[in-house]
């Protein structure tokens, strides 16, 4: 039987926890020791007298943000909590942008590629002009029908909304030989933007998937060409471009000399690369992406981090 009288302990609870006393102050009021306040408080939480509820601690995902990071090395995983699947791309827009605002620093330059996914990050981030963050366009421009998503308005609006400047890359993705593609590169009008490349303190990155549906050009002919090729080789997704297999190996393809913009898989700089994707469609390339040791920090949702956990 406990020594402490059930009226008591309730009582003690009800000062701390809902008068906001101290444990002295009801020590005093109650005439016992403070130790002896302290061990009743104890017994309330052992005996369920008292339950503690963290409000919204499930929507963080502390443990499998924890899972995810032993078990593929990375620097952090953020894991949002969303219950429609409509929901995944603008929640993890939010999450970017919040991510950024907490780790920018003055004067840093931040590389993007493109997508939906960076699309809702630069609209969400919030303007702080004060920080003079820079952006420069990683990957050459794409003839898709929204351009929102495209790599040039993306790295702009950042910019703006940061105070810095930004660097387009005012050349096509993809060039029809390596000789164009080296021409284009070794331009001086576009020798700062290639330069800021390797200056990146961070890069924030969408992980694209490949399937029979993915559609990344207005041009049909072009695209299925591409994307059936890509498929061939055992390509599963890409970070700026750049195709992977599934099992994180850099895929050997057609194109791959004829892609304007930086090779983030080769890990040219020292930017910390934060990559943000979610949804089932997603899972492969994102796998891919973290076998290949691609990426530092993963932003991506918990549907999608409970299967990678358990990959």
């Amino acid at each position: 039987m406990s020594k402490y009288k059930s009226k008591e302990i309730v009582r003690v609870a009800y000062y701390y926890y809902k008068m906001g006393l101290t444990q002295s102050e009801i020590a005093e009021r109650m005439a016992m020791s403070r130790q002896r306040a302290n061990r009743i408080l104890k017994k309330a939480l052992e005996e369920n007298i008292v339950n503690i509820t963290i409000v919204d601690m499930d929507k963080y995902n502390f443990e499998l943000e924890g899972k995810l990071e032993e078990k593929f090395n990375l620097k952090q995983a953020v894991v949002i909590t969303c219950i429609d699947d409509k929901a995944i791309v603008p929640n993890l827009g939010i999450a970017g942008a919040e991510y950024l605002e907490d780790v920018l620093s003055k004067d840093d330059i931040i590389g993007v590629t493109w997508g939906k996914t960076l699309s809702e990050v630069s609209k969400r981030l919030k303007p702080n002009k004060d920080l003079t963050v820079s952006s420069v366009q990683l990957v050459g421009g794409l003839n898709i029908a929204f351009t929102d998503l495209s790599p040039d308005e993306i790295t702009r609006t950042i910019a703006k909304k940061l105070g810095g400047d930004s660097y387009i890359l005012f050349a096509p993705v993809i060039v029809d030989s390596k000789e164009i593609k080296d021409a284009i590169m070794s331009d001086y009008s576009l020798r700062t933007t290639f330069e800021n490349m390797e200056r990146c303190s961070y890069i924030i990155a969408g992980i694209g998937d490949l399937n029979q549906n993915t559609k990344l050009y207005k041009d049909e002919n072009f695209n299925d060409e591409f994307v059936h090729h890509l498929l061939s080789k055992g390509s599963v997704g890409d970070i700026g471009f750049r195709w992977f297999d599934k099992n994180g190996h850099a895929t050997e393809h057609n194109y791959d000399e004829r892609t304007i913009g930086f090779n983030i898989l080769k890990r040219l700089n020292n930017a910390l690369v934060v990559g943000i994707a979610g949804g089932e469609s997603k899972y492969d390339a994102i796998l891919g992406a973290l076998k290949g040791e691609y990426i530092d920090v993963l932003i991506t949702d918990n549907e999608t981090a409970e299967r990678l956990s358990k990959s």
